[in-house]
């Protein structure tokens, strides 16, 4: 068996597993899957994101992404406009692609504002701390990467 034919199968049972109900095990599974295409991926350098066409994550997906996004304070889309995601980024002092930002951002609030407020710290720090969390994450293969994947692959 070929090394493409065996990618494909692969990416088969990556989504088999990502039709059945949401569980830590089936978690596990999606993210075996992912990093053996991964893999095997790099082993004939390959670019990752082209051979599995997780294509760089754009301004578009990010828009995409937020304007379907059903918060927990009962509203929908983007909580902050990109402008006002960059600035607090900038004013910080992060560099991280605008687009990644935003998403990471809204995406972070869309999903955790109701703890948040529950717990007393719905702030803007606090969001702006929790996305750092996010994009930084030492598992992941970078901030682009992870949310490409985490859009393409959870939010679509």
């Amino acid at each position: 068996m070929g090394k493409e034919h065996y990618i494909e199968r692969l990416k088969e049972q990556l989504h088999e597993t990502m039709e059945r109900p949401v569980t830590l095990g089936h978690a596990e599974e999606v993210t075996v899957y992912a990093d053996a295409i991964c893999a095997l991926h790099k082993l004939s350098d390959d670019h990752f994101r082209e051979s599995t066409k997780m294509m760089e994550f754009t301004e578009n997906d990010a828009k995409a992404w937020t304007a379907r996004m059903e918060n927990t304070d009962e509203t929908t889309g983007p909580h902050w406009p990109m402008a006002q995601t960059t600035a607090i980024m900038v004013s910080r002092g992060y560099h991280y692609d605008p687009a990644v930002w935003y998403a990471a951002m809204n995406m972070i609030y869309s999903d955790y504002h109701k703890t948040a407020k529950k717990h007393g710290i719905d702030t803007q720090d606090y969001y702006t701390d929790m996305t750092v969390a996010f994009l930084d994450d030492k598992d992941a293969k970078g901030p682009e990467e992870k949310t490409s994947a985490y859009y393409h692959y959870v939010a679509s």
